[in-house]
């Protein structure tokens, strides 16, 4: 019987060990396929129901758990408006459109998500009891409910957001870029300049090159207070703002009167009409805002 050399031997030793540790391998196989969470393509709002959507609702429980915050974004026409619970649903005001419409196409892209659990026993654990997740909701002009939704904490590991569905006890992960938007601050949502987008008509690049508002004021002034400036600026499209304005301690109180031009739809003309919010300007905005409704007489 021919004896193997030396270097037939050790291969013949790794051969066998090779063959062991694939062996191995394939054993555990059906563990690896288990442990590997369970994904699929989906969208927070089904992409043929944007355009349906007109009311968009987030809330979110305060610190104290005893009140949730809402902001409540309504479409008529063109244009969005918002109000919140922070001024009790009183005052209206012209929402950012960008801010809107980027919320609006986050929610119907198509993302992964990553089944983490299927039991509502589970919801306390990812903040997602509907008395402690953030709510996101849309519906249409009938007030059905195309999509309500509920998210609860991020995953740090994975930058990732858990989220389930009113509709089912499924819980996810999905990528966090939504989660700059879940927010029920009315300045983040409301128009940011003093010539509001839903008035001029101008594009974002346009706007930024004009005035931007201070916070919001959810305030009315005592009766008989004076009004310190009367102002009002006309636009190239007919639309024309009128001012009153306040002085408070070193701030300013804004109160515009937004009137629409003739192009206005009449649904877009009388919620145009029904904005009544207000705001803070510093003096210095306050001086430029003066010289430019000088300027325009």
């Amino acid at each position: 019987m021919k004896r193997l050399s030396r270097t037939q031997g050790i291969l013949v030793f790794y051969l066998f060990d090779l063959a062991l540790l694939l062996l191995l391998v394939i054993s555990f196989m059906p563990f690896m396929k288990k442990g590997r969470p369970v994904s699929r393509d989906t969208a927070l709002l089904n992409p043929s129901s944007k355009e349906k959507a007109l009311r968009i609702v987030l809330s979110k429980k305060e610190d104290d758990g005893l009140f949730r915050r809402k902001v409540t974004l309504e479409r008529t026409g063109g244009i969005w408006l918002g109000f919140s619970s922070d001024g009790n649903d009183e005052f209206l005001w012209p929402a950012d459109i960008q801010s809107v419409e980027r919320l609006l196409d986050l929610s119907c892209s198509i993302v992964k998500s990553y089944e983490k659990s299927k039991s509502r026993k589970d919801w306390g654990a990812f903040g997602l009891k509907e008395k402690d997740a953030f709510s996101l909701s849309f519906y249409d002009s009938s007030g059905k409910d195309l999509s309500s939704l509920y998210f609860g904490g991020e995953d740090s590991l994975t930058n990732r957001i858990y989220v389930r569905s009113s509709a089912e006890d499924t819980v996810y992960e999905i990528d966090d870029a939504i989660a700059a938007f879940l927010n029920v601050e009315e300045s983040f949502w409301a128009d940011p300049f003093i010539y509001p987008q839903c008035l001029t008509g101008l594009a974002r690049q346009e706007a930024d090159a004009h005035l931007r508002r201070g916070r919001l004021e959810n305030v009315r002034p005592r009766e008989g207070l004076a009004v310190d400036y009367r102002e009002k600026i006309y636009f190239g499209n007919g639309a024309v703002i009128s001012f009153n304005i306040y002085k408070k301690n070193q701030l300013f109180i804004v109160i515009p009167t937004l009137t629409p031009g003739p192009a206005a739809s009449e649904p877009e003309r009388k919620a145009i009409e029904s904005i009544n919010y207000r705001y803070s300007i510093s003096g210095t905005t306050l001086e430029r805002l003066l010289e430019e409704c000088r300027q325009a007489e």
